[in-house]
């Protein structure tokens, strides 16, 4: 019955046109006044609004007040022509409008015949004045010239400010004004572009099919929603009735790179082969009706990428540690080994032999004394078309499909262990503008986003198992517990602290994601009043496997012997995790939008933008009926729930069972925009961003038994537990218990929510150039956390297990809502357009966040080191900090060969320099210990103390000391005192520049050919990651790696018609 009355609601709303999607609205327009030579209003001014390209019309009339209005254009370039009767017509061209943008184009005729026309070439206003939403428009003129390592266009949305950007092999993520990194929305053209697990972006179209893009950092308004972050609208290149197409070629090579800053002579440079090519070609099916674009892009890569880590050396390897000062401990009495060095006869024979076998002798001098090369080989294909048609006036359709494949194998410091991934994704819409009236318009759209993932290790699919390697007891659930099946083989994960270990790690080798989304928009154009009215409908599905040790893990730390290697080598590990299991979730959650928009100009210079929405956001479930969670609330509790794992499948009620929803989010929505004259504009306003669950956050709750579970075995203060037999029978019957992951104890999940609130002055300095500055502040409250160690009991002597505080469980993730953070920041934007050869856009922020735990999907996730009693002591600055941050871009065409004839023309003529500069300062990061010494399982969560008299900064840092280490030492029972992140990394200082020139054919004109040079990092400037921060390891206090590569080079060519 509850499904009925869902479907039944959406059919009402869908049929009963009531319109717009939470933030997939391309609305862009033109708009503006009529006045007469004296400055009174002209009412039934007919104005004519043309697109040259496709012949596209549209007339309307201004109204009592003069006004006129016209929305959903595509973005391009137009005409608007004024026709009154007893003046003269007004015709401008040249007028070129953003994607949404609302463009003012005011008139003052002139007292005449209408047969005398007035032809005047005009152009948009560069800062917006109508509304007060955030963010910048990524112009083609940029998307083309300016220089993109792997030319991804999401990475041009850090020209905004307020937004840093962060890209991987497979996936982009935005981060904007103190948001998280799954409040993003990415849009082609009108529908979501964004997995559902994640709200990562994996499906990147080639720079040439894209028209511009549009990235709205705050303060929109009510038609955008379900997420806090950016919204980024990709508007595709339309078809024309003239033809025009693109054909290119990118090619990397080692050859032209820089030198790895940490891998020095005489160690082989990193090796890079990279093709990337396609070809986009656009035009006319049908002269002024029907329009088609289609493009094709493939990369092959091939990469030697280099890395550092530490192994252990020859003499380590016969158990002689004499060349470390730490005292070598035989665990079995507790002395010290002579001489720091293990006897032959206590070696373990499985250690040494997976030593001998698996694990690289060092290559190198020094501490980090082993460098190594991964090699994997890339290729993905894409395909992508768009199709517009015009069945009438009143109605107009377009629709685009993209598929994309991707094949990456993942490869680490040790060849063998390795996986192979394969991605396809693919995104589909239609469209269908109707035009009622010129006053009433309605657009429908239907959207599609599929995203697969599977990964396999050369291991799955056999026979293996631990035991073939000596390692008996690894079964799922125990000793007692079941073999893994073929489909779950793989080598476990052997973590020995401080150095390279072994094995294959977790993860998720199958991800199916699909999300549903229909859309219907409606406009209503009220004498003062631009309303809209609406509502989006989204099924999201998501079937996955999340899995942390799905073959077991086997940790070996400086507890037992006082060095992580001496304890392998000796074989006593300090814990071990038992395979989890790997369960399949089909998660299902209905995300339904709604809202209410109304832009009220208030006079001719002041508009109010009012709005409310209302975000219906159910919680997923899973199908599968592999969801349980633990009950806080029942007698005897906390226990598992339901008793019946089976019982978590489909029906609302038994969700509810689980955990309580909030289902009351509305978001209302406040702005102004005051035009103190035609150059200066104050804007300013408030909202409530709520934000949608991700799946990923909640596929975890299938890691509980029976479907999946872990146990956490942890080794005797005499250690019994060994390699070959990690989970002993006394071991195991003591600590019988399961890891486990629950939602939090008051079994109520809160929708996440942001307000932000600005307030910015924006100024026309001249035709061409214009300066905005203002102030943007963002707090989010009931933020999504993953407590890694929840049930860690305080630290002190004895057991673990015994003092933990629910000790029917191991260790147990929490899934809370409880998370808080607060941002402010000065921001400002300068804007040259594109005159006399020179574009430039310049963006920095000067910011400060504060929050009290990190991002659940940024890899550490919440680490409190008491994780019952956080509140104050995990307030911090954040590790997404960044105090201050510059971007300049710019592209100068050579304006003075404009004159020249013959051959120095030429050679002189066509030449383009464009670039990206990037400074930005470090950001806080935590500092941990690596040994269990306050023995409590704390999960890499435990904080050393602080040592009286010891200053954590100093002056004379370098990459070989980038912090005072000797100012921490190991915290013993206790929680240690450094506060959370007290050390700030290493800035960012990059140069991107790209040289080209252009040739004109000579045998068609319109024809050009472009070859181009692009130099990343083109200072060869070391880009510096963060140092180690994990106290008793060799890297802590070190910086190994960097954050960007050194200087690399990329040659291009284009030909374009």
């Amino acid at each position: 019955m509850c499904h009925v009355r869902r479907a039944s609601l959406h059919s009402f709303l869908l049929l009963s046109s009531i319109a717009i999607l939470p933030a997939q609205t391309i609305d862009t327009g033109i708009l503006g006044t009529v006045t007469d030579a004296t400055g009174a209003v002209v009412a039934n001014a007919a104005v004519t609004i043309t697109q040259p390209a496709t012949g596209f019309a549209r007339t309307v009339a201004t109204n009592a007040e003069g006004f006129y209005e016209v929305r959903y254009l595509v973005p391009g370039e137009y005409t608007v022509e004024v026709r009154a009767s007893g003046f003269r017509s007004e015709h401008r061209t040249g007028i070129v409008i953003q994607i949404g943008q609302q463009a003012r184009i005011n008139f003052a005729v002139q007292v005449g015949a209408v047969e005398e026309r007035i032809d005047v070439t005009a152009e948009a206003p560069l800062m917006s004045t109508e509304n007060a939403a955030l963010g910048q428009v990524v112009s083609r003129e940029r998307i083309v010239n300016l220089p993109l390592n792997g030319r991804r266009f999401l990475d041009l949305a850090a020209l905004t400010p307020g937004v840093t950007v962060t890209t991987s092999a497979q996936y982009s993520i935005l981060k904007t004004n103190g948001t998280r990194n799954t409040t993003m929305a990415l849009n082609f053209d009108g529908v979501t572009a964004t997995t559902n697990r994640w709200a990562f972006v994996a499906v990147f179209p080639t720079l040439d099919a894209i028209q511009e893009f549009k990235v709205q950092t705050g303060n929109a308004t009510a038609e955008y929603g379900g997420n806090a972050g950016a919204n980024v609208n990709v508007q595709f290149k339309s078809g024309a009735n003239d033809f025009h197409g693109s054909a290119y070629e990118f090619l990397r090579n080692d050859k032209l790179d820089a030198r790895a800053y940490f891998r020095p002579a005489p160690l082989a440079k990193d090796i890079l082969r990279r093709n990337q090519f396609g070809a986009v070609v656009s035009g006319r099916i049908i002269k002024d009706k029907t329009f088609f674009m289609a493009g094709w892009e493939s990369q092959r890569n091939i990469q030697d990428t280099a890395g550092t880590n530490i192994v252990l050396t020859p003499a380590q390897r016969q158990g002689d540690f004499s060349a470390l000062s730490t005292r070598i401990l035989d665990p079995l009495n507790g002395t010290q080994f002579p001489g720091n060095i293990i006897p032959a006869s206590r070696l373990n024979p499985v250690s040494v032999n997976l030593t001998n076998t698996y694990l690289p002798l060092p290559n190198q001098s020094g501490s980090v004394n082993y460098a190594f090369v991964t090699k994997p080989t890339t290729n993905w294909n894409q395909f992508l078309t768009r199709i517009d048609h015009r069945f009438s006036d009143r109605d107009q359709f377009s629709g685009h499909y993209i598929i994309q494949n991707y094949a990456r194998p993942i490869v680490g410091a040790i060849p063998v262990f390795k996986s192979e991934s394969d991605y396809l994704n693919q995104n589909f819409a239609v469209q269908e503008v109707h035009t009622f009236s010129p006053t009433r318009l309605n657009e429908l759209r239907f959207g599609y986003h599929r995203g697969y993932r599977t990964a396999t290790n050369p291991r799955k699919g056999t026979d293996f198992k631990a035991s073939d390697i000596g390692i008996n007891g690894l079964l799922q659930g125990g000793p007692d517990g079941r073999e893994l099946t073929k489909n779950e083989a793989g080598f476990p994960t052997i973590s020995i602290s401080g150095f390279l270990g072994m094995g294959e790690s977790g993860g998720s080798d199958y991800d199916f994601t699909r999300t549903f989304q229909v859309v219907d928009n409606f406009s209503l154009f009220r004498g003062n009043h631009s309303l809209k009215m609406g509502v989006d409908i989204r099924k999201a599905m998501a079937d996955a496997n999340t899995i942390n040790w799905p073959y077991g893990q086997i940790e070996f730390t400086n507890d037992i012997s006082g060095n992580a290697a001496a304890a392998w080598m000796l074989g006593f590990p300090r814990d071990t995790l038992t395979p989890e299991g790997q369960p399949v979730s089909a998660n299902r959650q209905w995300r339904d939008f709604f809202y209410f928009q109304d832009d009220w100009k208030v006079r001719p210079n002041l508009t109010l933008n009012l709005g409310i929405r209302y975000d219906l956001l159910t919680l997923p479930h899973d199908i599968n009926g592999n969801t349980r969670t633990l009950r806080f609330d029942l007698p005897g509790g906390p226990v598992l729930w339901p008793p019946d794992s089976r019982k978590s499948a489909a029906t609302n009620g038994t969700v509810a069972d689980m955990w309580e929803n909030e289902h009351w989010h509305f978001a209302p929505r406040f702005g102004f925009a005051y035009r103190y004259n035609d150059k200066t504009t104050v804007r300013g306003g408030y909202g409530i961003f709520t934000m949608t669950n991700q799946m990923d956050n909640l596929n975890v709750l299938q890691l509980n038994p029976p479907a999946a579970g872990s146990l956490t075995v942890i080794n005797s203060a005499i250690p019994v537990a060994t390699i070959q037999n990690p989970v002993p029978r006394n071991l195991y019957l003591q600590q019988a218990v399961f890891n486990v992951v629950s939602i939090g104890p008051e079994r109520k999940h809160i929708n996440a929510y942001f307000q932000n609130w600005n307030l910015q002055v924006s100024r026309q300095l001249s035709r061409n150039d214009a300066l905005e500055v203002g102030y943007m502040g963002n707090k989010g409250t009931f933020l999504d956390t993953s407590q890694l160690n929840f049930n860690s009991p305080d630290p002190g002597p004895g057991d673990i297990q015994s003092r933990r505080p629910y000790q029917g469980f191991g260790r147990i993730r929490l899934l809370t809502t409880d998370g808080n953070s607060i941002y402010h920041s000065l921001q400002s934007r300068f804007e040259h357009r594109l005159a006399k050869g020179l574009s430039l856009t310049t963006a920095y922020n000067w910011a400060h966040m504060i929050d009290d735990q990190e991002d659940e999907t940024n890899g550490s996730r919440c680490q409190c080191q008491d994780p019952r009693h956080r509140g104050k002591n995990e307030r911090a600055s954040s590790i997404q900090d960044i105090r201050h941050r510059l971007v300049i871009g710019y592209v100068w065409e050579f304006p003075f060969t404009s004159r020249l004839t013959g051959a120095p023309k030429v050679v002189l003529d066509g030449w383009q320099l464009g670039g990206i500069v990037t400074l930005q300062s470090g950001v806080p990061f935590r500092i941990t210990q690596s040994a269990d010494t306050q023995n409590n399982d704390s999960v890499g969560a435990a904080r050393p103390d602080l040592v009286p008299g010891q200053t954590i900064r100093i002056s004379n840092r370098d990459p070989s000391r980038w912090f005072n280490t000797a100012a921490f030492t190991a915290s013993v029972f206790h929680y240690g005192n450094t506060p959370r992140n007290p050390v700030t990394g290493p800035g960012l200082h990059m140069f991107d520049l790209s040289v080209g020139k252009q040739f004109k054919m000579p045998y068609k004109e319109g024809h050009s050919l472009q070859f181009r040079t692009e130099m990343f990092n083109a200072f060869n400037t070391p880009q510096f990651s963060n140092p180690g921060a994990s106290l008793g390891t060799g890297s802590f206090g070190r910086i190994t790696g960097t954050s960007a590569s050194n200087r690399q080079i990329q040659f291009g060519l284009r030909y374009a018609f």
